[in-house]
């Protein structure tokens, strides 16, 4: 069987999966803080360019937008992944006809859902970005040419390694 990944494209891959495993709850929240920095310093931007005929004030009024939206995204980033997963699987029970279709029992469902990630989020995004991580590598290690049960002990041994820090954290 011919590899799909080059030797250096696995060793990348390795090295990511590394990477994801130990810090990518750390990852993740910093890109949401980036993009909601972003994207509310754009609002304000867009905003104030045609009401302001400065040129320099609408871009402080960017970097301000900037700052405060990374602070709300970094704040408001577990609320807002347990609402989307919670609304995700209301729909995919209703959708499958396991729940009574309509916008009640997807809202109550979707709240209650929501309530549930809540409280396992932290624990749930540590093993996820630890299993993804061990994925990575595993992955990386097959193309690589390593043999498979080494490759998933090694990748069992990054999962590990993974998960413990990002638990002690929490």
């Amino acid at each position: 069987m011919v590899p799909l990944l080059g030797f250096w494209d696995s060793v990348l891959l390795i090295l990511l999966g590394v990477f994801t495993a130990l810090w990518g709850v750390k990852l993740a929240r910093l890109v949401a803080s980036l993009v909601f920095g972003f994207a509310m310093g754009y609002v304000f931007y867009a905003y104030s360019t045609p009401a302001l005929k400065a040129t320099f004030t609408p871009l402080v009024l960017f970097l301000v937008g900037f700052i405060v939206g990374a602070m709300i995204g970094f704040s408001a980033f577990k609320m807002v992944v347990s609402l989307l997963s919670g609304y995700i699987l209301a729909e995919l029970l209703v959708s499958t006809g396991y729940v009574a279709n309509g916008e009640t029992a997807v809202l109550v469902l979707a709240l209650a859902f929501a309530v549930i990630i809540y409280a396992l989020m932290d624990k749930a995004l540590a093993i996820g970005f630890a299993l993804l991580g061990a994925g990575m590598v595993y992955q990386g290690l097959l193309a690589a040419g390593i043999q498979g049960s080494l490759a998933l002990i090694l990748a069992l041994a990054v999962f590990v390694i993974g998960v413990l820090p990002q638990m002690r954290r929490l």
